[in-house]
């Protein structure tokens, strides 16, 4: 498993980097590129999974492969907003705000956080690698 997980490091490192600086400074859309790219990433580790492997992942794997990668891609993500917060002007009064949440409504959003990227992880390890494997 350790090499998808890096081969998900890698690519999403890569993929944070490069499209969303596109997309977020360039095209001016804003962090919500951050989901397109979990999307596409997750995809395209399910499907190198495949390829190598050249079957599913048994249960005991697709378990590893789900959460392992759910907490490399929140990890990197979370490193990659931190840094887009220093960067910004305006980063004093956004880490201020931050502060002022309070920490119930920072478990809540870190608890959706988690929920939403092992449901794609999910999608991607169970349907897409399905479909890729019918290839």
């Amino acid at each position: 498993m350790k090499h998808y997980l890096l081969h998900l490091a890698a690519v999403y490192s890569i993929a944070l980097v490069l499209l969303t600086m596109v997309l977020v400074y360039g095209l001016n859309l804003g962090v919500l590129t951050l989901f397109p790219t979990l999307v596409v990433v997750a995809l395209i580790n399910a499907k190198h999974f495949v390829k190598r492997e050249k079957r599913l992942p048994t249960s005991d794997e697709r378990i590893q492969l789900i959460w392992g990668s759910s907490t490399v891609a929140i990890i990197i993500g979370s490193l990659f907003i931190f840094f887009m917060v220093l960067m910004n002007p305006y980063a004093e009064q956004i880490i201020q705000s931050a502060e002022k949440m309070g920490l119930a409504l920072m478990a809540v959003l870190m608890l959706c956080m988690v929920a939403i990227h092992g449901a794609v992880f999910y999608a991607a390890y169970v349907w897409y690698a399905a479909y890729c494997a019918k290839q």
